[in-house]
């Protein structure tokens, strides 16, 4: 019997699971078996934690997670998985809202904007510039993607217009291809729609295509605002919603809402 609790962003859905409330250890195999959307309960991944002691401290209060994409790999840092586990801890254990969350990828600092509905901000760090890389898909088609570094891998091309089926297409194709490494990245195919607004369509590496994913809103907006495109202060539409992206020199804030759907327990096989 595995406790969880089920959370969305932006329809980026996760299961929060705490590690003293699993009788074994989490790998890949729990975590795909959680995520299957046909004979799991159904998700994007898996929040796993707090993997330690909680002693409240204020704003210098920190806490570990780790996060588990649904094909059962882990997972350096998640924008939206932050702001989620952000609002879960507020709600059973914290009375502070601003705190730290510490991930593969390092701290991240966080604060709670709204509890009614949740809003939740999110100090995604620095992002760094990887350089440009230029890719023929099999159709014969050159698509130049920009490599943005947020703490975890991301590749982004502008396009007249982002479409789904541009993000199941190139997005599926690109993330795995041998010149992103070993790992993969996260694609995203962007529009600049004005100087405030970006449109997204994304394809994780972990995940595949998602209504939403933080930190490839902020890869996304940190591009675009490289390349002219947009402002410091950027909206990101997604197919699940809109989130905030605020760049200071590269360090770069993420804002926006997330929700408990549901509470429960797996049954025994």
């Amino acid at each position: 019997m595995v406790p969880f609790t089920k959370m969305q962003a932006l329809g980026n859905d996760y299961l929060v699971v705490e590690p003293d409330q699993l009788a074994g250890p989490m790998d890949g195999t729990v975590v795909r078996q959680l995520c299957d959307r046909h004979f799991g309960i159904g998700a994007d991944g898996v929040l796993f934690g707090p993997t330690d002691r909680i002693i409240e401290r204020g704003a210098d209060t920190s806490v570990g997670l780790r996060i588990f994409n649904s094909d059962g790999s882990e997972c350096e840092k998640s924008g939206n998985g932050l702001r989620m586990f952000a609002a879960y801890l507020r709600r059973n254990y914290l009375s502070s809202d601003k705190f730290v969350l510490d991930v593969l990828a390092g701290h991240c600092p966080v604060e709670i904007i709204s509890t009614d509905p949740w809003e939740v901000s999110v100090d995604m760090g620095m992002a760094k510039s990887l350089g440009d890389l230029e890719l023929e898909t099999p159709e014969g088609t050159v698509v130049t993607f920009d490599r943005v570094g947020i703490g975890n891998p991301h590749a982004v091309a502008f396009v007249p217009d982002a479409t789904e089926e541009l993000a199941r297409s190139v997005g599926a194709w690109a993330a795995h291809h041998p010149a992103f490494g070993l790992h993969g990245t996260n694609v995203q195919l962007c529009t600049a729609v004005d100087r405030q607004t970006l449109k997204l369509q994304i394809w994780e590496r972990g995940a595949g295509y998602t209504l939403a994913s933080g930190s490839s809103s902020c890869a996304a907006a940190y591009s675009a605002f490289r390349a002219g495109y947009v402002d410091r202060s950027v909206t990101v539409t997604m197919p699940g919603g809109e989130v905030t992206v605020l760049i200071d020199n590269d360090r770069i804030h993420l804002q926006g809402r997330c929700e408990f759907v549901a509470h429960g327990s797996t049954f025994d096989s």
